[in-house]
């Protein structure tokens, strides 16, 4: 009977120093579970805190964007004003010089009618009179027709300019055509195969 209470006691004394080590195995796992959850709470924090610094910066970022994107539309159409104004201005200073020409034009008609009466008197052959009078006429009409030419051409050329994008691509074109006029012996045989 002693035999069997003194293994009792040493089977008691073993679960005792078992589960004594089982208590400090638990303290040391809630100590390293403690030391864990606080480094990833510290982690936590920090991300939110870069993720807060990267919204606040994305946001200032699209606030700028917004920002210079209105600028750009109001300084585009301050430039498109300009340039309809300056087209206008230059379609009216055209116009008031085509007008310029017209009323130089008359007066011219009706300087030469008055000469051509003072010069018809003093000129006795008729036929001479007849010729004078249809080379003015025929001068006159020249004169008319450049005056068409110069009003077609300026109302040609006036959509052209109306925007600087217009303007360049006027002069590329006519620097294109200049230089294939200018190298037609070259372009020549390209364009027209024998």
């Amino acid at each position: 009977m002693h035999s069997s209470w003194d293994s009792l006691l040493e089977g008691l004394q073993e679960i005792k120093a078992s589960q004594a080590h089982m208590e400090d195995a638990i303290e040391d796992m809630k100590g390293q579970l403690q030391s864990d959850y606080s480094y990833m709470t510290q982690c936590l924090q920090e991300e939110r805190y870069r993720y807060e610094r990267l919204e606040e910066q994305l946001n200032d970022l699209t606030e700028l964007h917004q920002n210079e994107m209105t600028n750009l539309k109001q300084e585009l159409a301050s430039m498109e004003e300009k340039v309809a104004y300056q087209s206008y201005e230059r379609a009216r200073d055209i116009q008031e010089a085509v007008e310029s020409c017209l009323t130089r034009i008359t007066k011219l008609e009706l300087q030469q009618q008055q000469q051509q009466v003072v010069q018809l008197e003093g000129v006795e052959n008729a036929n001479a009179r007849a010729l004078l009078g249809k080379l003015i006429n025929v001068i006159l009409a020249l004169m008319a027709v450049l005056l068409v030419f110069v009003s077609t051409l300026a109302n040609f050329i006036t959509p052209l300019m109306k925007t600087r994008a217009r303007v360049a691509a006027t002069v590329l074109l006519t620097l294109l055509l200049f230089v294939l006029w200018k190298q037609w012996d070259f372009v020549e045989p390209w364009l027209l195969p024998s």
